[in-house]
């Protein structure tokens, strides 16, 4: 294939999964030869942040709009769709002339459009949510060379959208280089995630207290925004029998989900999702998961709906290891490698 000059278009690079799948993205694509760079909307100076800088360090970023702009303003009853997503169908005249663009989200979807009306540059359109606003996503579907999502049950309600051009691609992982024994870990679940006013592990408190009540111990990672979200959340635990039980990892970078990943037996995942990267990313440390049907990491992976198998070692290592086997087939340079096929077939 030949080289193409392709950009990675996102709105915001915000700790979680954001900076991963565009720095691995950009990267994987240079690695192949292309001429690849991120193409974000807002400098919201989140690229040096330390979970952010492992995945974005070294790429080319290029800002639409720089700083966020005083006259921005959110719509009301969207969390984050504002008024500068419509404008980047206005702000693409100064950009390079790219052969393909990648967008991620539906609301960086203005300036694919912009760039395919006024400089013919054909985008791919990268679904990484339920479907959301109808006709927006539609518009996005119809209007792009292809589309794409992680999962069967978000193809299946996509297709339903619109079925044009549908492929499927699951993101990558970095597996770690050995199985360890489950004979060297806790008995230990962990839960990492960014938490926010709509992502509060509150909100499945029954489960953690039911968990507990078979002995785990309790590991709960991520970034909390606004912080008072956990000390709201230490509160309510405070008169359940996890006082004092729950042990607060922080901010986990790659190194810090190998390692924690690796010492326990169980990744517990509360949220049915488009994809869910902190299952993959466990599993490929050997941890067994407990994650709702219909993810798309669902799909690959055999899941365990009663946590009183893993009471059963030989049998909790067993699906542990499984699960690390599959893992390691679903590498960022393997993901890189079936984007680049993709995007073959769009141009």
């Amino acid at each position: 294939m030949k080289s193409l000059k392709i950009a990675v278009l996102i709105d915001e690079l915000v700790p979680g999964s954001a900076p991963k799948v565009v720095g691995q993205t950009v990267k994987g694509l240079n690695k192949l030869g292309h001429q690849c760079e991120a193409l974000v909307y807002i400098d919201n100076d989140k690229a040096d942040d330390k979970i952010c800088k492992c995945h974005l360090e070294g790429i080319k970023i290029r800002y639409l709009l720089g700083k966020r702009p005083w006259w921005d303003f959110k719509f009301p009853g969207f969390a984050f769709f504002s008024l500068h997503h419509l404008l980047g169908f206005f702000l693409i005249s100064s950009l390079p002339e790219y052969d393909i663009v990648i967008a991620n989200t539906i609301t960086s979807i203005f300036a694919a459009w912009g760039l395919k009306l006024f400089k013919k540059i054909p985008y791919i359109f990268y679904i990484h949510c339920d479907p959301n606003i109808w006709l927006l996503d539609k518009l996005a579907i119809k209007f792009a060379n292809a589309s794409i999502v992680s999962g069967k049950l978000h193809k299946q309600r996509f297709a339903k959208i619109e079925n044009k051009n549908l492929q499927m691609l699951v993101l990558g992982c970095f597996p770690t280089e050995e199985f360890i024994s489950y004979d060297k870990r806790e008995k230990a679940v962990i839960i990492f995630d960014r938490w926010d006013i709509g992502n509060n592990p509150g909100k499945f408190l029954a489960e953690l207290i039911s968990l507990d009540k078979r002995d785990y111990k309790i590991k709960i990672g991520g970034i909390w925004h606004p912080v008072e979200l956990k000390f709201e959340f230490m509160e309510r635990v405070a008169n359940t029998s996890l006082h004092n039980k729950i042990e607060f990892l922080g901010a986990l970078d790659e190194d810090g989900i190998k390692k924690e990943c690796s010492k326990v037996v169980l990744h517990y995942h509360h949220n049915q999702e488009a994809f869910g990267m902190s299952t993959l990313e466990a599993a490929a440390c050997g941890c067994c998961i407990i994650i709702p049907d219909g993810s798309g990491v669902a799909d690959l992976f055999s899941c365990i709906h009663d946590s009183s198998y893993l009471n059963m070692k030989n049998v909790a290592q067993y699906f542990g290891k499984m699960n690390w086997e599959i893992a390691k087939q679903y590498t960022w340079d393997n993901y890189a490698k079936n984007l680049e096929r993709i995007i073959q077939c769009a141009i």
